[in-house]
């Protein structure tokens, strides 16, 4: 027959069941003050948090998520995850949700707002298993604000180089980057050993219509010269104010007589603007044009020498005409 517990026995089995009880009663409370400080923790993020079960399906997430997307907290856990990422077909995001593991991954993503407004993202995610379900752990920033900001500074950027490399008067390019551009043309015929040819033209008498009309006036004729330049110009072509009324056309893969027709083009489109400087006065604008093909391992310098002494042998020779050497 078993030995009955004496009174001490029991007073300390008692004691040890009452200090047990006041360990999980603390275990709980420490628990319980954890689970509050992380949901504290999550709601007062910045970022946007939320928890994805393996079918895209929002398990859990905090309300600046919600803020994030324009939708109230109920709303988007009726949501799954293709309803803000909707550029993805389904079966991408569901292949990221169960194919995620605990290192985790970030991307630069863009999520749709209830209100059809795009967000630019910055998410970070990793899996974890919780309750015998897969679930993958979300932290979404949003880099709208920053993105845009990129976006102006890059604009900003296109256009201060714009400004350093074309004239403001044409929207041609400038002298600046005429050299540099003409160089690297001529790298580039001599690799693939294409024709290369320049073209100078400089506007008749364009002093005297300064002298008569005004440099205003003056400068309406540039300026509707260099529109004149653009049309005509093919995608790989380059035309450049080289300097008060002389311009320089580069032409890729263009051999004389077809730079020389290219040229005729031009002038003639040029002698078609009409201006009207003053009330009733119709005037037309001439140029005088020299055409030069580039020589194999030809000096830079010689090359555009060639080609401004053309120029100025039309001048001479009676200008409104284009001049090229003799066709090899």
């Amino acid at each position: 027959m078993a030995r009955k517990p004496t009174y001490e026995e029991l007073e300390t089995q008692v004691q040890r069941l009452r200090d047990t009880e006041r360990e999980l009663r603390e275990m709980e409370e420490m628990l319980q003050d954890k689970i509050t400080l992380w949901q504290l923790l999550i709601e007062q993020s910045k970022d946007g948090i939320v928890v994805l079960d393996e079918n895209g399906a929002v398990y859990a997430a905090n309300g600046r998520f919600a803020e994030m997307l324009g939708y109230t907290e109920e709303e988007l856990r009726r949501l799954r995850v293709w309803d803000w990422d909707c550029r993805l077909p389904k079966e991408q995001p569901l292949e990221y949700l169960r194919s995620s593991n605990e290192s985790g991954s970030s991307l630069e993503v863009r999520h749709l707002r209830k209100d059809g407004a795009f967000i630019d993202v910055e998410l970070s995610y990793n899996g974890a298993h919780y309750n015998g379900r897969k679930l993958l752990f979300c932290v979404h920033r949003d880099i709208s604000a920053r993105k845009l900001m990129e976006k102006e500074l890059r604009e900003s950027e296109r256009k201060y180089r714009e400004l350093c490399i074309v004239d403001d008067l044409t929207n041609l390019y400038n002298a600046r980057h005429f050299h540099g551009h003409l160089k690297m043309e001529i790298n580039r015929a001599e690799r693939y050993m294409q024709p290369l040819t320049l073209l100078f033209f400089d506007l008749d008498d364009f002093k005297k219509y300064n002298d008569v009309y005004g440099h205003i006036e003056g400068d309406k004729v540039l300026a509707r010269i260099g529109e004149v330049v653009k049309r005509r110009l093919r995608q790989t072509d380059s035309a450049f104010r080289y300097g008060g009324e002389e311009f320089a056309v580069i032409l890729p893969m263009t051999d004389l007589p077809s730079a020389i027709s290219a040229g005729e083009r031009l002038a003639d489109d040029l002698y078609r603007e009409v201006f009207s400087p003053v009330s009733g006065e119709n005037v037309r604008i001439t140029c005088s044009m020299g055409v030069a093909l580039y020589r194999p391992n030809e000096d830079i310098m010689n090359f555009v020498r060639r080609a401004d002494l053309l120029m100025y042998r039309a001048k001479s020779e009676g200008k409104n005409r284009v001049l090229a050497e003799s066709i090899p």
